[in-house]
């Protein structure tokens, strides 16, 4: 199976259990509030899940659509975000040289080394001069294969990276580093996992 078929069978669960997650997240929030408010053009936020990461920068104000692998996962974001856009679509098929702004919370967190940075790059790509991108990555060398989530059985691999391993891939995609923070897991909220945001921008 392909990630995006081990998130069809996930997606009612994975959206009841995380539809709310940003509530005990203030760093998180704080970071996509920024963005809205920065954002010269158009957001995309990819791998959207269940699609409350979308509806978070919409309701500031956003021009956002969301896009994710998983045609469930799209399905439960048009259920429960109706009137906001979101589509099916793969991260590297983005137009080049388009976008204000891509955010990818958490999108990247099953490729290895050189699919990261590979990912990294066709984000970069999509932006315009000036665009914004914003990751969150859990931090570490961890392989974690979980049996099940949310009581689902998967077969899905979270893949950590050193901090330093994300920032010189946005490096190396010819970005500007603009904030590079590591936070420590919010207890009760999520995994108990080190997390590192990027906020980074292409030059005008």
């Amino acid at each position: 199976m392909t990630v995006g078929d081990e998130y069809d069978r996930l997606a009612p669960a994975y959206a009841d259990a995380l539809l709310h997650e940003l509530d005990g997240k203030p760093l998180d929030r704080w970071l996509l509030e920024r963005l809205a408010r920065e954002a010269g053009g158009p957001v995309v936020e990819v791998g959207c899940g269940p699609g409350h990461v979308t509806a978070f920068l919409a309701a500031r104000g956003a021009d956002v659509r969301g896009l994710d692998l998983s045609p469930a996962m799209i399905a439960e974001a048009r259920r429960r975000f109706p009137g906001l856009r979101f589509e099916v679509g793969d991260l590297h098929a983005l137009p080049a040289g388009t976008l204000g702004a891509v955010v990818a919370f958490y999108a990247l967190v099953h490729l290895e080394a050189a699919a990261l940075r590979r990912a990294i790059a066709a984000l970069a790509e999509a932006l315009a001069p000036g665009g914004l991108l914003l990751l969150a990555l859990h931090v570490g060398e961890e392989r974690l294969s979980p049996p099940e989530l949310f009581g689902v059985p998967v077969s899905l691999t979270w893949i950590f990276h050193p901090s330093e391993v994300v920032y010189a891939a946005v490096r190396d995609a010819g970005l500007e580093l603009r904030e590079a923070l590591v936070r420590e897991p919010y207890a009760g909220a999520e995994h108990a996992s080190r997390r590192a945001y990027v906020l980074a921008s292409r030059p005008r």
